[in-house]
């Protein structure tokens, strides 16, 4: 795993962390918001481990 993607992981923590604490806070919009954030962060960081291995075959 490099550096870049480590620090893509740890972004997608911090809007899964924020979310949910927004969530119990009652900012239902904010705490949607974070975890959708979280959510197309996690699907980027797959699609390109997926080209990636694809690359490799």
């Amino acid at each position: 795993m490099t550096n870049s993607e480590k620090q893509r992981l740890e972004v997608i923590c911090r809007y899964l962390k924020d979310g949910f604490r927004d969530l119990d806070c009652g900012r239902i919009a904010s705490g949607i918001s974070n975890v959708n954030n979280a959510e197309v962060l996690l699907d980027a960081l797959l699609a390109m481990e997926d080209a990636r291995l694809n690359k490799k075959r």
